[in-house]
């Protein structure tokens, strides 16, 4: 038997797809259940934001100062304005002038 055949390959999208689906219903599902207050509401309000960074942490990191300034950037135009398309737009303009410039 190929494991490599589109058989087992239709099988492995159909199992994926159903466990996805299943921790998403399963979440939606006990959401109701979690405190919404005190230390537990705080920390679960904070959750995507720490997530995001740290998905985008390496990233920055990675690309050496210009990458790190254009983190920077990015964070700080969060805060300051509210708004994370503006705040991504201007990091990856400090990436693009600092990858042309330097």
């Amino acid at each position: 038997m190929n494991i490599y055949s589109s058989e087992n390959a239709i099988l492995v999208v159909v199992f994926v797809s159903l466990a996805t689906y299943l921790m998403r219903v399963g979440g939606l599902l006990l959401a109701g259940y979690l405190p919404t207050g005190g230390r537990v509401g705080r920390a679960l309000n904070a959750l995507p934001g720490t997530i995001l960074i740290s998905l985008a942490a390496p990233g920055f990191f990675n690309e050496g100062f210009i990458g790190f300034a254009a983190g920077l950037v990015t964070v700080a135009m969060a805060f300051k304005t509210k708004n994370v398309f503006l705040a991504m737009l201007s990091g990856m303009l400090v990436m693009a002038l600092g990858r042309f410039y330097l």
